[in-house]
C-alpha cells in the first residue's frame, strides 16, 4: 500500500468508529472552535484542538529523534525536518471533527512498510544476500554500519530491508573524523637476498588528516556523504625496504601497482572510522580499485596453498612464499592457478572481479607474516 494509501486507510477507520458521537445535536453541528490541522503535501492528517497543539508538536520532535540513535556523539545536527511539506495549519471545525490524540498518534508513526532483518547461515556473505534480496553490497555496508562486512558469522543479525515510514525524516549533520593518510615506499635493494625476502629497515607510519563530512540521513540511514573540508595533522613517514635483487613485483608508475595494474588504493590497511557511527573497524589488506578482467599477478615465487571461494573474499589465491611469507588475492572472476602448484614472480594467477563481499571491481591483497596480517604497502 502507498503512503497515501496507509493514511486513507487510517483517516477512512477514524471518520467512520472515532468522530461521529452517538448522537449529534444542531447546535453542535453549528458550533466551530479554533483548533490545528497536520496537512502533508497538501492533504489534511488529522485535526487536534488548540489545547493539544504542543502537545502534538512535541510527539514530532520524539518521532524525528529516534532517527539519530545511531548518530555518534560528537556529531553536530544542522537541520531536522521532514521529506514532505509538514505543517500545522490553524483552522476553525466543528467539535466532532476533532481527533482524538491517541488516533493523532498512531498516523504520525503509521509504516507503510516493516523492517526486515534476517539471520546469517553458514556459506551467506554480503555479495551472495546483496544478490539475493536484491540489493547492491554497498545499500547493505550503509543499513549496517556496525557490521564489518568481511567478518560475519552464523546467527549474527543483519538488516536487509529497513522500516519504511508513512512520514520520512531527513537530518543533516556534520562530523570530523580521524583518517590516516598513507606512506610512501621507498627500496634498497640488495642482491645478498632472494625475491621473496625482505627487510624493513624503516616502517612506514601512516599520517593523519581530519575531515570534516556533510551527511545526509534519511530515515535514519544515509542518504548522501560529503567531504567539505580537510585538515593535515600529522605528514606520513615513508618506508625504506631492502629488498632482494632476483626479482618480484614492484610498484611502477602511478597506475602499476606490480600485483595488478589499477586505478588507485581504495581502502587502506588498519583501523577505519565510520563517518556517521564514529565506530572503527580493521581493514587486513589493502583495496586496489582496476577494470574487471585485468590480470592478477604473483608477488614472487611461492606454492598455491588456496584456490577457490573463500566466503567473504570471493574467489580467492593464496600463495605461500617459504619463509613465513603469504600473500592472498581476493575478490577475484577468475582463477587461472590450482591448489599445489608451483607460480613463478609476475606469473598470471587471476582476473579482477567483485565476487564476495566487494562493492566494486578490485583486488583486495593481503601480506601474511608468520600469521599475521601485515600492511602491504611494505611490500610493494
Amino acid at each position: 500500500m502507498t503512503k497515501r494509501g496507509v493514511i486513507a486507510s487510517l483517516a477512512g477507520a477514524i471518520f467512520f468508529s472515532l468522530v461521529f458521537p452517538a448522537v449529534i445535536t444542531i447546535a453542535d453541528s453549528l458550533e466551530k472552535v479554533k483548533a490545528y490541522q497536520f496537512v502533508v503535501d497538501g492533504e489534511k492528517w488529522f485535526t487536534v484542538a488548540e489545547a493539544e497543539k504542543e502537545s502534538v508538536e512535541e510527539v514530532l520532535r520524539e518521532y524525528q529523534e529516534q532517527y539519530i540513535k545511531n548518530v555518534a556523539e560528537n556529531a553536530r545536527i544542522k537541520k531536522t525536518g521532514f521529506a514532505q511539506r509538514a505543517f500545522l495549519a490553524e483552522v476553525e471545525v466543528k467539535p466532532e471533527e476533532i481527533n482524538p490524540f491517541a488516533v493523532v498518534e498512531e498516523m504520525i508513526y503509521a509504516v507503510e512498510e516493516e523492517a526486515l532483518e534476517i539471520e546469517i547461515k553458514k556459506g551467506d556473505n554480503f555479495w551472495n544476500l546483496a544478490k539475493k534480496y536484491k540489493l547492491t553490497v554497498n545499500d547493505l555496508i550503509i543499513l549496517n554500519p556496525d557490521i564489518n562486512p568481511e567478518k560475519i558469522f552464523p546467527g549474527d543479525k543483519l538488516l536487509v530491508r529497513p522500516m519504511n515510514p508513512v512520514l520520512d525524516v531527513v537530518i543533516e549533520l556534520e562530523n570530523t573524523v580521524v583518517e590516516p593518510i598513507p606512506f610512501k615506499v621507498k627500496y634498497r635493494r640488495d642482491n645478498r637476498l632472494y625475491t621473496h625476502q625482505q627487510k624493513i629497515l624503516q616502517a612506514g607510519v601512516e599520517g593523519e588528516k581530519e575531515v570534516l563530512y556533510h551527511i545526509t540521513l534519511l530515515n535514519g540511514y544515509q542518504d548522501s556523504l560529503t567531504v567539505l573540508e580537510e585538515k593535515v595533522l600529522k605528514e606520513p613517514s615513508n618506508a625504506l625496504v631492502q629488498i632482494g635483487t632476483r626479482k618480484t613485483v614492484a610498484r611502477g608508475g602511478r597506475i602499476n601497482f606490480g600485483v595488478v595494474r589499477g586505478t588507485r588504493i581504495s581502502s587502506y590497511f588498519g583501523y577505519r572510522i565510520h563517518p556517521i557511527t564514529g565506530k572503527r573497524r580493521f581493514h587486513d589488506g589493502i583495496d586496489i580499485a582496476a577494470p574487471h578482467g585485468n590480470a592478477v599477478y604473483a608477488y614472487t615465487d611461492g606454492k598455491v596453498v588456496e584456490a577457490g571461494w573463500n566466503g567473504g573474499y570471493g574467489y580467492c589465491i593464496l600463495i605461500d612464499h617459504g619463509d613465513g611469507l603469504r600473500t592472498r588475492y581476493a575478490h577475484l572472476s577468475r582463477i587461472y592457478v590450482r591448489v599445489g602448484q608451483r607460480v613463478r614472480v609476475e606469473e598470471k594467477i587471476g582476473a579482477i572481479g567483485s565476487t564476495g563481499n566487494s562493492t566494486g571491481p578490485h583486488l583486495h591483497f593481503e601480506v601474511i607474516k608468520n600469521g599475521r596480517t601485515t600492511n602491504p604497502l611494505n611490500y610493494l
